[in-house]
């Protein structure tokens, strides 16, 4: 792996490929590590960089009293240190919010986004007793062994079906999930982003998997009535992660669009 260096947070990363660039945001219980079936497919055509998150994998601690604006500046300045001019930004679940934190505060450093399996926030895309519920349920994982909630959360991501090599190296994900991190993600993911999604003028892709248990169908359709130029992409039977063929034409797609018409720079 790489690592640079963002306001002194070390981030690391896993890059592949050459050609328009493509980051990817994972979710929460993962690492980098999670997208190593995009990094083998889409590297022959695009240039694949994929984030640890600050608090995940190799990357350096989340600081105290973190922000939603520190997450987009840390995303921002991960982009900026690597050379990247408006690259496609991806983000799956948790690395959603990410993606939309970043086209909030830093709308220049984003040529595209893809968001997969994606939430307005809990706050933005859940109703009060799924957001309790879910609060509930993320707490859970940090006072209980990982034996005790790792496979019901991987039937909430995986359908039936998926292949047994991605479930199992989810699995391994977990075990290395820092608990301490749990609380940093829970703050952000609270969030409610619908009043700021009118502002972010990123051409976005928005995926949904018609089997993901995790994020309604109506996140995804708000998600596209709010933000100006959105446009829905429905993958048949696939999970939360939408893994597959489908889904990866379209982060192709969104890595050549980026560099060809970038994004405007209103807020």
């Amino acid at each position: 792996m790489d690592e640079v260096l963002v306001d002194g947070l070390r981030i690391a990363y896993r890059r592949s490929g050459n050609g328009p660039p493509l980051v990817l945001l994972h979710g929460a219980f993962e690492d980098s590590r999670i997208w190593a079936d995009e990094l083998r497919t889409l590297s022959p055509h695009i240039d694949v960089i994929a984030w640890d998150a600050p608090g995940c994998g190799a990357s350096g601690e989340v600081p105290s009293g973190w922000s939603g604006a520190d997450w987009a500046a840390a995303a921002s300045g991960f982009i900026t240190a690597l050379g990247l001019t408006t690259p496609a930004v991806a983000g799956l679940s948790f690395g959603s919010v990410i993606a939309l934190l970043l086209a909030r505060d830093h709308p220049a450093r984003v040529g595209r986004l893809v968001l997969i399996g994606g939430y307005a926030g809990w706050g933005g895309s859940l109703d009060a007793d799924a957001l309790a519920q879910r609060i509930t349920a993320v707490r859970f994982t940090t006072s209980h062994r990982v034996e005790e909630w790792a496979e019901d959360f991987l039937d909430s991501v995986y359908p039936q079906g998926v292949a047994a090599e991605r479930r199992a190296r989810a699995r391994i994900l977990i075990d290395d999930w820092r608990p301490e991190t749990t609380a940093a993600m829970i703050d952000v993911m609270t969030q409610d982003l619908r009043p700021a999604l009118p502002r972010i003028h990123t051409p976005t892709f928005v995926v949904r998997g018609t089997a993901d248990s995790r994020s309604p169908r109506s996140a995804s359709l708000d998600l596209c009535a709010l933000l100006p130029d959105a446009h829905l992409l429905e993958i048949t039977d696939a999970g939360h992660d939408c893994s597959g063929p489908e889904l990866d034409a379209l982060l192709q797609r969104a890595a050549r669009e980026a560099q060809i018409d970038p994004t405007p720079t209103l807020k």
